[in-house]
């Protein structure tokens, strides 16, 4: 029976959402601030609403009659997505969850009351107090917006003089006032999909991360699977099946960062009520068979999802970038690129006269590069060589680049 689907975004991340709806056959309702939007021209019904805009939302959700409401690959619309589940009564994770998850600071203190492993923390509303954290909790240390998206208002310092000017970026996505500091743990990045359906976490898929250079620690490639002993996997993905119930995320995917310390103990940096970003919808697709996003719009009406993992291909994705600020001239993608067997997807998402920037935060990102090999570690260097291969012209521009 076809459904209706509310998608909140209607940006590149929800493209695969709209796409997965049309194969299903379903109703995709769309909304977005910008009528520009890439998925406002491919959904069913598009309406220029802005996804924080939650009484507007839920008003259009009961109008339209959703059969379910998702967002993927961002944060920004979980709570409103929430709002939605709660007030028409929909599958899916409720608006306090949905909070819960978008800030950062409500997340450590209920990972802190479960006692759930992750790095230390203080919540700061001044320099001189944020100083102070560092102080105690020692240098390197993450300062961090609480409620940001796209690794926005994330900044490592490595010493005190750095403080100040890591403060000031990250408050300039702090509308609330207030941030994280918290310490940086030395140890191996990885990231987890999980996906949960009736309370429970039914499946865990561990991801090696590649992160920009510091000070903004953007997600710049992903891989499977991971490279880790069965032991060490099995306490990676128990922790993770722990956080994402401690959180109540009791149906759909949500997407975990975390690092394993240098003893061997996980440690969990965050978690997204949503499918992850940088391409792990095409890359899970790609390693296990899963259709992410089709089984999260199933489970996003109360269908149950599929998720059997059907083979394991090893495949990594790789972003493209600018490598200075300006406007966008040109691009060339080299044959040799689009000809090798293993290369199963090259996208550029930026157009001749777009402003396009340095790497500072997620959306930054200007394509993406997708592969697949005989091991992750092949995977990824085959991944970073083809986007190495892609070729930019950019013309400076004196503008500001867009927070």
């Amino acid at each position: 029976m076809s459904k209706t689907i509310l998608i909140v975004g209607g940006g590149y991340g929800q493209l695969p959402a709209i796409h997965a709806a049309r194969v299903l056959g379903w109703r995709s309702v769309v909304v977005d601030r910008s009528p520009r939007a890439p998925g406002m021209a491919i959904a069913d019904e598009a309406h220029e609403i802005d996804v924080l805009d939650v009484v507007a939302v839920v008003k259009l959700a009961r109008q339209a009659g959703v059969d379910g409401v998702m967002t993927l690959q961002s944060d920004i619309g979980v709570p409103t997505v929430g709002a939605v589940v709660d007030a028409l009564g929909l599958p899916g994770v409720g608006e306090a969850v949905g909070r819960r998850c978008s800030n950062k600071i409500e997340m450590r203190r209920c990972f802190a009351e479960a006692g759930v492993p992750q790095p230390g923390f203080r919540v700061v509303r001044t320099v001189v107090e944020a100083e102070r954290a560092a102080s105690e909790l020692g240098f390197p240390c993450v300062v961090k917006a609480p409620a940001s998206s796209g690794s926005r208002g994330v900044v490592k310092a490595c010493a005190a003089n750095e403080m100040p000017l890591a403060f000031e970026e990250a408050m300039r996505h702090a509308p609330g006032g207030e941030l994280l500091v918290e310490a940086f743990i030395q140890g191996m990045e990885f990231g987890a999909q999980s996906f949960s359906f009736g309370g429970r976490c039914q499946l865990v898929l561990p991801h090696n991360d590649t992160l920009s250079e510091p000070p903004y620690m953007v997600p710049i490639g992903h891989s499977f699977p991971v490279d880790l002993r069965n032991e060490a996997r099995a306490k990676l993905e128990e922790t993770v099946a722990r956080c994402v119930e401690v959180l109540c995320i009791g149906v759909g995917p949500a997407n975990i960062d975390l690092i394993v310390d240098e003893a061997g103990e996980v440690r969990i940096i965050e978690v997204g009520a949503r499918i992850g970003a940088t391409c792990l919808p095409e890359l899970v697709q790609c390693f296990t068979g899963i259709d992410w996003v089709k089984e999260a719009l199933r489970a996003a009406v109360g269908e149950k999802p599929d998720l059997t993992v059907r083979r394991i291909q090893p495949c990594a994705a790789s972003i493209l970038q600018a490598k200075k600020d300006g406007i966008l001239v040109a691009s060339r993608v080299p044959q040799e690129v689009m000809s090798l067997a293993n290369v199963l997807e090259v996208e550029v998402t930026a157009h001749a006269g777009d402003v396009v920037s340095r790497l500072r935060k997620g959306t930054d990102r200007i394509g993406k590069v997708l592969v697949q090999g005989p091991s992750a570690a092949e995977a990824e260097m085959l991944a970073s060589r083809m986007s190495d291969l892609i070729e930019f012209e950019i013309a400076t521009d004196q503008r500001a680049p867009e927070s």
